[in-house]
């Protein structure tokens, strides 16, 4: 093989792990925010069972991370996107073929740590052939892709669902992503990568030193409250709560949350740039965002206090689905505050933070959700003001969170 075929035959592989990690943000925004309602009236569950399905996803997803860092620095980011997507694969079969909650909450955990695989994999054969003035670049332009699954995950998802029903939606995701297995896996046997470190050793050292670095703990506070914030609106209670207090349409709501990732798959390239362009400059990026999450989570905690029910709730939600998408900025700061024998470990740290901060957001909504008893509808259930109010009421919080460690962050490590 020369080397185009086998530079063209890279190319391929990052693309094709790139594509799945697009199918593992489907799957990660859709369930269960978009089919929220679909999921309670078939299973009859309450809002703590059905939040439970993204809360597992999301703590799967976090441990493999740390996993995940291991593999790729002994047998390379390919070798382990191969193993991810035959578990991503199963897991994306077993969700719609699934008939109790049982397989329900296997299948999240299955599809979970298969799509644990791809971000940081392909982004550690990325750092191979990028320069580093690109590399925050190169990652803004996989998130991009990736981002655009939860597009997808919205108001086509929420089309396909009503029109043809969720368990035959989810039938072709699945079709889908096995088709790409396939094609990933033939690729890898024809490209034979040789990374094997023999000389690295299964340790606990790596993550000793990740944690010992203060910079790294401000960092992941900071990124993993900001990311939470965000992505339980996206993936969780967002669609349900436009419905329940602003009173939109199942497909304006969906539509809605479509359009939030539509701004979030554009603003990891936006922020990007626009550190490039102040001379590399993040901290202060990093504060404004932290500030503007902490006008946004009040501006809703507001409307909820005073029984304000307006539509503008919709464009608020855009200010978190901007400033969330900023992980192209922090694996930059991860890379210069880190050694670069640990930084696999350090970006998985960060990754663990981010859906830890999301699965406990995810079943802590849920549970205050239950506090008051929602009322049926049409055979839907809605829930109360005060339900959200103590939702919204967390959410606060978490944000005053973010603005103390984003104020502890500075450029000159």
């Amino acid at each position: 093989m020369t080397l185009h075929q086998k530079h063209n035959l890279r190319f391929l592989l990052i693309s094709v792990a790139t594509l799945l990690y697009f199918f593992a943000n489907i799957q990660r925004s859709a369930v269960p925010g978009a089919v929220f309602d679909l999921l309670q009236g078939d299973f009859l569950i309450d809002a703590s069972k059905i939040t439970l399905l993204g809360a597992i996803f999301c703590y799967v997803y976090a441990f493999v991370q740390l996993i995940v860092g291991l593999m790729v620095d002994k047998i390379g980011g390919f070798r382990v996107v191969a193993l991810g997507s035959i578990i991503f694969s199963i897991g994306a079969l077993l969700f719609p073929l699934a008939d109790n909650l049982a397989l329900l909450y296997l299948s999240r955990a299955l599809v979970g740590f298969g799509g644990a695989t791809f971000y940081l994999s392909t982004i550690r054969e990325v750092k191979k052939f990028a320069k580093d003035k690109n590399f925050s670049l190169a990652v803004s332009y996989i998130l991009f892709v990736g981002y655009f699954g939860g597009v997808v995950a919205n108001a086509p998802l929420v089309l396909g669902a009503h029109n043809f029903g969720w368990r035959a939606t989810f039938y072709l995701i699945a079709f889908i992503t096995i088709i790409l297995s396939l094609i990933y896996l033939i690729s890898l046997f024809i490209f034979k990568p040789v990374h094997i470190e023999k000389e690295t050793k299964w340790s606990l050292a790596p993550f000793r030193e990740v944690l010992l670095n203060k910079n790294n703990i401000h960092l992941y506070v900071f990124g993993a409250t900001n990311y939470g914030l965000y992505y339980v609106l996206q993936s969780v209670i967002g669609k349900k709560f436009l419905e329940d207090f602003s009173g939109f349409e199942v497909s304006t709501s969906a539509l809605i949350l479509s359009i939030m990732a539509i701004i979030s798959a554009f603003a990891g390239t936006i922020s990007a740039f626009i550190s490039k362009k102040i001379d590399n400059k993040r901290a202060i990026i990093f504060k404004t965002y932290a500030i503007l999450s902490v006008f946004s989570v009040t501006s809703v905690f507001l409307c909820l206090f005073f029984n304000f029910h307006t539509k503008l709730i919709a464009l608020i939600f855009c200010i978190p689905s901007f400033i969330g998408s900023i992980s192209p900025l922090l694996i930059a700061n991860l890379h210069l505050i880190n050694k670069y024998e640990v930084t696999a470990t350090a970006v998985a740290m960060q990754n663990f933070s981010f859906f830890m901060m999301v699965g406990v957001l995810g079943m802590a909504s849920g549970m205050l959700m239950n506090v008051f008893a929602p009322v049926e509808t049409q055979g839907t259930l809605i829930y109360p003001n005060q339900s959200y109010l103590l939702v919204f009421g967390l959410f606060f919080i978490i944000s005053v969170i973010e603005l103390i460690y984003a104020f502890k962050l500075k450029d000159e490590y």
